[in-house]
């Protein structure tokens, strides 16, 4: 378990995310820009916005656990990946959350649809943790397999405790935050991360995934010397695969939850 004080620091065509307060339903656009044409103070900027949120969340007078942390924000990657995929209104959905959801969408947003790390499209969460961390953090041997991602989420349908994902890593670098709460309590601050974006470049505004996937990313090297970054990736991918394949918690549920009270 690693824990350190951090300072602040299936249709083949994606979509990007809304630049509204309602993100149920990405709409179509066009290809987004590049990762690095997307290299801008702007983009950093919100990056740490959303890195800030996932470490506030966290954060306690021990520290950040470094597992926790990775864990908020691949949880938010994940979401943001059924977001842009626009299969349904994740905030009006009546889908039961934590519910398993599949579909082509999903895949080439997670990783161009390919299961060959140096083929992940560079705009898929995949892709660009790659191109992130490869060379600079780790090499392209430290990415578990894509194969296996699949197939942890596949093969523990209908096995797990309720807003949970299987990971595979040691017991000791689990994580102890429940995914689906964490994406759905931070939801709102990825949402205006996006919305401040795209007021200021407009189309050149990254998709939703792609901005938490740059600031996953950012994560993984940032803790580097805190938890082997291969833990640290593995336990991100895991999450991230295992969000985008799961029914997020919605406002439209919240609400039968409280008119049941």
């Amino acid at each position: 378990m690693g824990i350190v004080v951090l300072g602040r620091a299936d249709d083949p065509c994606p979509r990007q995310s809304s630049t509204t307060g309602d993100i149920g339903v990405a709409p179509r656009h066009q290809r987004a820009p590049t990762v690095k044409a997307m290299d801008t103070e702007s983009v950093r900027t919100a990056v740490m916005s959303v890195r800030d949120t996932a470490l506030a969340r966290v954060r306690d007078d021990r520290g950040v656990r470094v597992e926790d942390y990775l864990t908020v924000l691949a949880s938010l990657t994940g979401e943001a990946v059924v977001v842009d995929a626009g299969l349904f209104d994740i905030e009006q959905s009546d889908m039961t959350p934590g519910a398993p959801v599949f579909g082509d969408e999903l895949n080439v947003l997670l990783s161009g649809d390919s299961t060959d790390i140096a083929e992940a499209d560079p705009l898929s969460v995949v892709g660009v943790v790659r191109d992130q961390l490869v060379p600079g953090v780790l090499g392209p041997e430290g990415f578990p397999s894509l194969q296996d991602l699949y197939q942890i989420v596949a093969g523990n349908v209908g096995e797990l405790a309720w807003g949970t994902v299987a990971t595979s890593v040691p017991e000791d670098h689990q994580p102890e935050v429940l995914p689906l709460q964490v994406a759905f309590e931070l939801r709102p601050a990825v949402s205006e991360a996006i919305a401040a974006l795209a007021a200021e470049l407009g189309s050149d505004c990254p998709s939703r995934h792609v901005l938490c996937a740059l600031a996953l990313a950012s994560a993984i090297a940032q803790t580097a010397d805190a938890l082997d970054p291969v833990i640290g990736l593995r336990l991100a991918l895991e999450v991230v695969f295992g969000m985008a394949k799961t029914v997020p918690m919605s406002s439209a549920a919240m609400s039968r939850l409280a008119s049941e009270d």
